[in-house]
């Protein structure tokens, strides 16, 4: 039904066609969402339902918006034929940020290290940048795992250890919330890579349909910079058509920033229940929400005093925000056993099988993890703030 819509939107008078099919598109999500059980049963697998589900929702919410679209989609500034309109539909379900179409006007698109029209050029650059990202994602997850062993087990367990005394207990808090951010940054990545070389191999796509995903988030310098421009913005024209523009045009710029906020916090607090091992929906939903509360906080602050949130003191602000909301939701997905997601087919490992090979078996490879994450990863944080100096 997605494909069919994404066809349809590129047609002009469909409207009312799109309208009366809409009805269909979430009983059929609601439908795969319940009845499909990717893990087979098996709960080392929960976390492939999670994926599914997040895919499903997201591409509803696209499907949603194609549905109620004014204007017919254009992508090349080139009106489709039928034909044309089926070709192109599977580009609008693969090309989450709009690459060459019309609708994606405002969704900011960082500039690619690598401007080339060679396809065999690029798919090398991607193959490089995808080994890379899976290889790092595997070591930062095997990081967090060496906290406890209960974190690479569909079990899961807390961050918070309270065994130990309160700011011990706290600082090993932060230390897993630091990994789980590069984590979740290098998997996003290497899902993109990877997805890129399909995409242009199968559906011989060009390389400027797949820019960089992320514009050095490091370095934002307020909430809004973070979320509206240096984070990954695949789920922006979604997230946004359905949850900030009826809010936007009943309560105005605040309405809009909520609405976009919250559907994001419901988006992600169906994703980790998908796994079967509960979680808060609460502290999921909670902390899009404050981020929203944030990027209207920073507003007025503009509107007070006439300066914009920015440099030293607002990357302070704006990491204190995020590690303050982000421990209980990282707590959450430890408890939900999120990080014993399977990397590789059959459970591989390539960093604990790298190490295994070659460091002598008594060695601590948990400790060695930490030392290359945090030895590789400070070391750059630091030489990257000191540009904002």
């Amino acid at each position: 039904m997605q494909y069919f819509m994404g066809a349809l939107v590129q047609l002009r008078n469909t409207a009312l066609l799109r309208i009366a099919l809409l009805p269909i598109v979430p009983r059929l999500a609601w439908r795969a969402a319940l009845g499909l059980d990717l893990s087979c049963g098996n709960h080392e697998k929960a976390q492939a339902n999670a994926i599914f589900v997040s895919h499903i929702m997201i591409l509803s919410a696209r499907t949603t918006a194609w549905a109620l679209a004014q204007e017919p989609y254009v992508r090349d500034n080139a009106p489709a034929s039928v034909p044309m309109a089926f070709w192109n539909a599977w580009d609008l379900l693969l090309n989450a940020r709009g690459i060459g179409w019309n609708w994606s006007r405002g969704i900011p698109i960082p500039k690619p290290s690598l401007e080339t029209n060679s396809r065999i050029r690029f798919l090398a650059h991607a193959a490089t940048r995808a080994f890379f990202y899976g290889l790092a994602f595997d070591a930062f997850t095997e990081t967090v795992c060496s906290f406890s062993p209960k974190f690479g087990t569909w079990r899961g367990d807390s961050i918070l250890d309270y065994s130990l005394p309160l700011v011990p207990r706290y600082l090993r808090a932060l230390e897993i919330l630091y990994l789980s951010v590069w984590l979740t940054y290098f998997a996003v990545h290497w899902a993109y890579y990877c997805l890129a070389i399909v995409c242009i191999i199968i559906f011989y796509q060009h390389p400027s349909q797949w820019p960089p995903l992320f514009d050095k988030p490091w370095l934002s310098t307020s909430l809004s910079d973070f979320w509206g421009r240096r984070w990954h913005q695949m789920f922006r024209f979604g997230l946004v058509s359905l949850g900030g523009v009826l809010p936007a045009y009943l309560f105005g710029r605040p309405g809009g920033v909520l609405g976009t906020f919250l559907i994001s916090g419901i988006f992600h607090a169906i994703e980790i229940r998908a796994v079967g091992q509960g979680g808060s929906v609460a502290i999921q939903v909670g902390f899009f929400a404050v981020h929203g509360i944030g990027l209207l906080l920073e507003r007025a602050w503009a509107k007070k005093t006439g300066h914009r949130v920015r440099g030293v003191y607002g990357w302070i602000w704006t990491f204190s925000w995020l590690t303050l909301w982000g421990l209980p939701v990282v707590d959450e997905w430890a408890k939900a056993g999120r990080f014993a997601v399977d990397r590789f087919p059959g459970g591989f490992k390539p960093t604990m099988a790298l190490l295994s090979a070659l460091l002598p078996p008594e060695v601590d490879k948990g400790f060695v993890l930490r030392c290359l994450c945090f030895g590789g990863s400070l070391p750059f944080l630091v030489y990257t703030l000191f540009t904002l100096l």
